[in-house]
């Protein structure tokens, strides 16, 4: 029997438990009766989790005898977007939820994102539930309390922090994950080994053949393993003002690089931390910090686990470098002409490097992306 784990996070604002492993709605039926009886509940999810998906979570939800309203949006990180938010809130008012129903957002990181920026919004903070269906939504972004849409090219570049009730992460919901989208998950678990832990690092080498196979027990490993590591760090620095930035790890140049690429199907987010994390590693050998050896070793690992590692794999041309340095200055962490960078001293010690200049900065992307 697959071993079930289970995690809290104590932060200032917000205790909620995380569940790790399968049919745990079902298992939990005690807990959502509690929670979910005599009130509204609502349930957004994509067209594609929808289809995929939603009959397995109506199964698992049925002792509850509960009926719960629906709403879908369409697929895709262009979701994430104020139209989609505007209509969330108003489904929301039309069905005249209060504070104290519930919303869960069934899906992926973009539905967590947008679902849980809505629940923060209306009438200041209703109950939220995340159901994420995703590798990356249930290693990542399902915990913490980040809420977000996009504006235009800068991505989550609006939102809040808004902690949900409690967390499903339900490996039964990623057998129909495409093996593309499995792999882009597991971009954010390595980010987690390379920033925080190097015998994590070294777990997840041992065991990338198992991984691939979606070898049950190796797979609820590393999702409670990340989000122990989130969980800590998320308890440190709830609002992101210090560490918790480590988890930007690769995500500056891969931001910029969804954007550049229209947040289409080209580029999925894993894909691009993939590419970040490469020239991240890189940039950190070429500050001095990381040796050249342990750079190939993280590009290997890359490659061997499906992810690009060179944007010739996804793009043939010369990149437009001042539109991508464009999207660049659009980051949170960027401090006047200098950006604060999440680098690496060694696997599993990630750090901060401060103000890092802008000129700096491009005379790298020109050597490494032209």
């Amino acid at each position: 029997m697959i071993q079930k784990k289970s995690i809290s996070i104590l932060s200032r604002k917000a205790s909620y438990d995380i569940w790790i492993g399968e049919n745990l709605l079902k298992e939990k039926h005690k807990y959502l009766e509690l929670n979910l009886a005599k009130k509204k509940i609502g349930v957004i999810t994509d067209k594609n989790v929808h289809t995929c998906q939603y009959p397995k979570l109506l199964d698992q939800i049925s002792d509850l005898r509960i009926i719960p309203h629906l709403l879908l949006i369409e697929p895709g990180e262009t979701a994430k977007s104020w139209n989609n938010l505007e209509k969330v809130l108003q489904w929301l008012s039309d069905l005249e939820f209060d504070r104290s129903d519930y919303v869960i957002a069934f899906g992926g990181g973009v539905v967590g994102d947008l679902v849980s920026l809505a629940a923060s919004l209306f009438r200041r903070g209703i109950n939220l539930i995340q159901v994420p269906t995703t590798l990356l939504s249930q290693v990542d972004s399902s915990v913490g309390g980040k809420t977000a849409v996009n504006n235009g090219t800068a991505k989550n570049s609006i939102g809040t922090f808004y902690h949900p009730k409690a967390v499903f992460c339900d490996i039964t919901f990623l057998s129909t994950l495409s093996q593309r989208n499995f792999f882009a998950g597991y971009a954010e678990v390595l980010k987690m080994a390379l920033v925080f832990d190097k015998d994590f690092y070294q777990f997840l080498i041992d065991n990338q053949n198992l991984i691939v196979l979606k070898e049950k027990s190796v797979l609820i490993h590393l999702i409670n393993k990340s989000l122990e590591l989130k969980s800590k760090i998320v308890e440190i620095d709830e609002t992101e003002q210090g560490d918790r930035a480590l988890l930007n790890f690769g995500h500056t140049f891969g931001h910029a690089l969804e954007s550049y690429f229209g947040y289409s199907e080209k580029l999925l987010h894993g894909e691009a931390v993939s590419l970040g994390m490469v020239l991240a590693a890189r940039f950190s050998k070429e500050e001095g910090y990381l040796s050249e050896s342990k750079q190939e070793d993280i590009k290997e690992h890359l490659n061997d686990m499906k992810l690009p590692t060179d944007i010739t794999q996804i793009h043939n041309s010369k990149l437009d470098l001042l539109k991508l340095i464009k999207v660049i200055k659009q980051d949170k962490k960027v401090v006047g002409d200098n950006i604060n960078l999440i680098l690496l001293k060694d696997i599993g010690n990630g750090f901060i490097e401060r103000n890092v200049p802008f000129q700096k900065l491009e005379k790298f992307l020109q050597i490494h992306l032209s």
